[in-house]
């Protein structure tokens, strides 16, 4: 830690903590994800936001149903394809009636967005544009809401520690 972050190690420590090996792992799965997907669109987020852009973020939450040894990938990157596309019967997983209500209005949203702009609509739940100073972001699962962004912090120190790099 000392090598990479030098004096702010446990500053990173605090955000990903390793006292344990179940705490380590679950961790280092964090970090891999704010790493590889998190801390360029959060700061893509930020800037596009702050110069009047409107910018719909969202995490897809959902752990998408499984059986067997893939239990254990929960909501995973492109996890939510099947869902964005309305195309479940594609996938041979066991959906519940909640991923149907899921896919319907994820789909929605994003055929509102490309028509217009803004992934609103009728009957469906309020996504707001998000912006720097609350980081108000979509939540993508079974009872789809508006959330803070709750790892706000540690991406704002990746983001840093990126910078003096």
């Amino acid at each position: 830690m000392e090598k990479n972050y030098g004096t702010e190690a446990q500053t990173f420590l605090h955000f990903y903590p390793a006292g344990t090996d179940d705490e380590d792992a679950a961790s280092q799965l964090k970090v891999s994800r704010d790493q590889i997907f998190g801390v360029q669109n959060y700061a893509w987020a930020n800037l596009e936001s702050t110069h009047g852009s409107k910018v719909y973020v969202y995490r897809f939450a959902r752990k998408v149903p499984a059986t067997g040894e893939y239990v254990k990938y929960g909501a995973f990157h492109s996890g939510e394809l099947a869902y964005a596309y309305d195309n479940l019967k594609f996938a041979d997983r066991p959906w519940e009636q909640g991923d149907h209500q899921l896919a319907t209005i994820m789909s929605t949203y994003w055929v509102n967005f490309v028509k217009t702009g803004n992934p609103n609509g009728k009957d469906l739940p309020l996504w707001e544009p998000y912006n720097a100073t609350d980081k108000k972001i979509m939540v993508l699962d079974i009872n789809p809401h508006a959330a803070q962004l709750p790892d706000a912090a540690s991406l704002d120190f990746l983001y840093n520690e990126l910078r003096k790099k």
